[in-house]
């Protein structure tokens, strides 16, 4: 068998046989967009291989629960960014079991700032994000980037969905005043 040009579902069934060729190609195809989006989120390469390299061995070992239902890149990810997140919660412990529990109040008026997409590229996006707390960063990554509801959010970092919402309000604020000083 030709491993670089089988189709993905049939690397899927020979990993589930065990097939340890089939499980290295799987690996070939999918590290880099999944180290990247551990590294989004960790911001330490060391941290977003450890944290790749776990979330695929997880995947490996529940292939069986991957149903073809939807894309499996985006299963894999789904679990690599599960992953990253409870090792960010590990090194930062930014979130005491007491805090998690609290409510955030909603602010009563959004400063209107305005940022003009077209004179932003991606390298000044990236150093604005990077001077974000590290919460609010986490943040718009997991809404904008990877997708996920406030429901998801919630459920992911143990907060309320009124917590995610708000947080989301005020890492926006804060990533427009960001691009407004640069």
């Amino acid at each position: 068998m030709n491993y670089k040009t089988t189709p993905t579902s049939a690397l899927i069934v020979a990993c589930k046989k065990k097939d340890q060729k089939a499980h290295m190609e799987l690996y070939k195809r999918f590290h880099t967009p999944l180290y990247q989006a551990a590294f989004g989120i960790l911001k330490n390469p060391e941290d977003a291989l450890d944290a790749m390299q776990e979330g695929l061995i997880i995947a490996f070992d529940k292939l069986s629960q991957f149903e073809g239902k939807g894309s499996f890149e985006g299963w894999l990810r789904k679990i690599v960014i599960r992953k990253s997140i409870a090792l960010y919660h590990q090194k930062k412990r930014f979130i005491s079991l007491d805090a998690s529990k609290e409510e955030i109040p909603q602010p009563e008026e959004e400063e209107q700032i305005s940022v003009s997409p077209q004179n932003i590229n991606a390298q000044q996006l990236g150093l604005a994000l990077d001077r974000l707390k590290d919460h609010y960063a986490l943040i718009l990554k997991l809404y904008y980037l990877e997708g996920y509801s406030h429901q998801e959010i919630s459920s992911i970092m143990n907060w309320s969905s009124s917590k995610s919402r708000t947080l989301l309000s005020r890492a926006k604020t804060a990533l427009k005043k960001q691009l407004n000083d640069r």
